[in-house]
């Protein structure tokens, strides 16, 4: 008459399809919040970035950004492999320092910036590297 397999897979379907159906409650809902008021006349928020012309730091800080791109991929690569293999052995009970080795290799900056190699002038009148501010961020 019926096979097992039929009213298994049934059985299977008619859970897929109840089970994507949306919750239906009986209690009445809220009502939605209004939506929010757009203003046209916005200030924008300045962010602290300053447009510059083109200019000798900009070639420099590509050439930077492309000859760091292959020991960047590398390094990110040595780091999720060392993670692999940090969580396999530990059986994922060392799942925060596996994403610290993951961060550690990917998490930093890709782009240097032409601000990052330019010198500026600090309060003595010496001219300084900002890769300090580099190395922050």
């Amino acid at each position: 008459m019926y096979s097992t397999r039929g009213v298994i897979a049934s059985m299977l379907t008619a859970m897929i399809l109840l089970g994507s159906l949306p919750a239906v409650s009986v209690a009445q809902q809220p009502a939605p919040p209004p939506p929010p008021v757009l203003m046209p006349d916005v200030v924008k928020e300045d962010d602290g970035v300053t447009l510059r012309p083109f200019d000798l730091y900009s070639v420099g800080a590509g050439f930077f950004t492309v000859a760091r791109l292959p020991f960047n991929i590398g390094l990110c690569g040595l780091g999720v492999g060392v993670a692999t293999i940090l969580f396999t052995v530990t059986l994922g009970s060392a799942y925060r320092a596996t994403t610290r080795v993951v961060e550690e290799g990917c998490a930093q900056k890709w782009f240097v910036r032409s601000d990052d190699i330019r010198p500026s002038r600090n309060s003595s009148g010496i001219f300084e590297s900002r890769m300090e501010r580099y190395q922050e961020r």
